[in-house]
């Protein structure tokens, strides 16, 4: 708060007025902040508020629409009336303030002096709702926010980040940590077990049995149910990575991660060996006992990756990090079964034959607030 007070008192010193804008997602606070900030400066400065409360106009009319929060996150708000109130407002006001939703666009073209964030998670979100809206919240604004967040990073352009929610105030939990809490690894299973695998100083090393495989079905008819997964299992959210150097030696062999349900709704992310041929990138996702694939070309052999899985909810999105080029996006899924506890850990087998061996120098499961 400290931090936003300063700027405040630093932009009305420089330009004797300040445009402050406030967002968050649904049921954020955003105006209960607002008024509040308006009664510390109000006995100041003359102080005016402008509140973008829910349009139930377009809501009611997004509802018939096939895309109904994106047509609420295109049509909510007439920005070129609000910039008209605001030019008003400037000729009698010192601090103006506008809390609402979207305000953060990038097609809107209001020049903030101050941009606040009010951190929340849906979680709380819908917890905050009424009994009668919990669903409407749960899906159709917190579809809309994500869009939001993926279109305009709304958080990343505040200046002030406040967290307005007591589920942000604790530390995230730490599950799993190969490399600072060693011991960890000690909570996690084998789900098909490989002959031959250690815990050392160097990570967790492995050497897949041969003919082991995770696929259901799909284009090549068989259905194979015995690579080697070191899992834990969790209900909550998360974000998993796993750094792995391998010494491939047959076609197919692969190493990555993995998140679980049961044999027919799992997905798997790996690098996997091509023989004379730079290795593939790949994803395979299974929903009701059918698996499909999506797969990178490399254009270069070689020897470690980076992966990392996030969940929110029962949606995922994939990452790989190769040749230290940093972290990009592989794919984004979603699991359809209803069980919340899922297996989620590193993988690997070899479906033609052994020899190959893998090490998994770094293992992170960390609990990731949604």
């Amino acid at each position: 708060m400290e931090k936003l007070y300063s700027l405040i008192n630093e932009k009305m010193k420089e330009n004797s007025k300040v445009l402050i804008g406030i967002s968050g997602i649904s049921l954020s606070g955003k105006t209960t902040f607002a008024n509040k900030l308006k009664e510390r400066y109000q006995s100041q400065y003359k102080v005016y508020t402008i509140s973008l409360e829910d349009n139930q106009d377009v809501l009611n009319e997004s509802l018939s629409n096939i895309n109904p929060s994106k047509y609420y996150y295109e049509n909510a708000y007439d920005f070129s009336s609000i910039e008209n109130e605001i030019k008003n407002a400037y000729k009698s006001n010192d601090i103006i303030i506008i809390e609402g939703a979207l305000i953060f666009k990038n097609t809107v073209n209001i020049n903030f002096d101050i941009r606040v964030w009010l951190d929340c998670t849906f979680t709380s979100s819908i917890e905050r709702s009424s009994e009668e809206k919990k669903d409407l919240y749960g899906d159709y604004f917190m579809w809309l926010q994500r869009q939001h967040f993926s279109i305009d990073s709304p958080k990343a352009k505040a200046d002030v980040i406040i967290t307005n929610d007591k589920i942000l105030e604790k530390e995230s939990e730490v599950f799993i940590d190969l490399l600072n809490n060693p011991s960890s690894v000690d909570k996690m299973k084998w789900l098909y077990e490989p002959k031959i695998w250690k815990v050392g100083e160097n990570g967790i090393y492995v050497e897949p049995d041969k003919v082991t495989d995770f696929w259901q079905r799909t284009h090549y008819g068989f259905r194979n149910d015995n690579a080697h997964m070191l899992y834990m299992e969790t209900e909550k959210d998360f974000n998993m990575t796993t750094k792995v150097k391998f010494n491939p030696i047959n076609q197919f062999d692969q190493c990555g991660l993995a998140v679980r349900i049961d044999e027919d709704n799992w997905l798997k992310t790996s690098i996997e060996y091509e023989l004379d041929n730079p290795p593939k990138l790949g994803a395979v996702v299974t929903n009701l006992g059918y698996s499909d694939w999506s797969t990178q070309e490399l254009d270069k052999q070689l020897d470690e990756a980076e992966f990392r899985i996030s969940r929110q909810g029962k949606d995922y999105k994939i990452e790989v990090n190769v040749l230290n080029k940093g972290w990009r996006q592989l794919r984004i899924c979603h699991l359809h079964s209803s069980e919340k506890s899922v297996k989620c850990g590193i993988y690997c087998c070899s479906p033609i034959d052994s020899g190959y061996n893998v090490l998994f120098t770094k293992l992170k499961i960390e609990e990731d607030f949604f």
